[in-house]
C-alpha cells in the first residue's frame, strides 16, 4: 500500500482546527440537542406555544442563514392565530408593538425639522395607529370573553 504523503497543503493549520472545534466545545451535545433542551425548558416554564414556535423559527433562521424567516413566522402566527382565530397572546403581542410604534411616531411628530406636509402624513399615521390600537383592544376583550385561547388536542 502506498503511504500517504504529508505536506503543508493537506495538514490543517491550528487556526482552522480551533475554528472547527469551537462549536463542539461551546455546544457539547450538538445544536439539535441544545434546541431540544431549550424547547423542554420553555414548556416547563409555562411559556406560550407561540413563543416556543418563534424561538425555534429564530434558531432555524440562524442555522439556515435565511434572514427574516423568524419575522415571517411571527407575522403568520399573528395573522392566523391572532386575528383570524382570535387567540389572545398573538393579539396582545401585536397590540404592544403597535403601541410602541405609536410612541415613536408621536415623538417624530414633535420634530420641528419636518415640513407641514410631512407633519400631515405623520399625523395620519398617528390616527391610523390609534384606530388600530382600539380595534385590537376590542378584539382582545372579545377573545378573552369567549375564552378563545390556545388549546392542544392530543391525537
Amino acid at each position: 500500500m502506498a503511504e500517504e504523503q504529508v505536506s503543508p497543503a493537506n495538514v490543517p493549520s491550528s487556526d482552522t482546527n480551533e475554528q472547527e472545534l469551537d462549536p463542539i466545545i461551546t455546544q457539547p451535545h450538538g445544536i439539535q440537542q441544545q434546541v431540544k433542551m431549550e424547547i423542554v425548558r420553555m414548556i416547563h416554564s409555562g411559556e406560550s406555544p407561540f413563543d416556543i414556535i418563534y424561538h425555534v423559527a429564530k434558531r432555524l433562521e440562524d442555522v439556515s442563514g435565511e434572514p427574516g424567516y423568524a419575522k415571517y413566522v411571527e407575522e403568520q402566527i399573528r395573522a392566523v392565530y391572532g386575528l383570524a382565530l382570535e387567540h389572545v397572546k398573538p393579539m396582545k403581542d401585536e397590540l404592544h408593538e403597535v403601541e410602541e410604534r405609536l410612541k415613536r411616531i408621536e415623538k417624530s411628530y414633535e420634530n420641528p425639522a419636518f415640513t407641514e406636509e410631512e407633519h400631515i402624513r405623520i399625523g395620519f399615521a398617528i390616527n391610523r395607529h390609534k384606530k388600530n390600537i382600539e380595534r385590537l383592544k376590542v378584539m382582545i376583550q372579545k377573545a378573552e370573553a369567549d375564552h378563545a385561547d390556545m388549546t392542544i388536542v392530543k391525537n
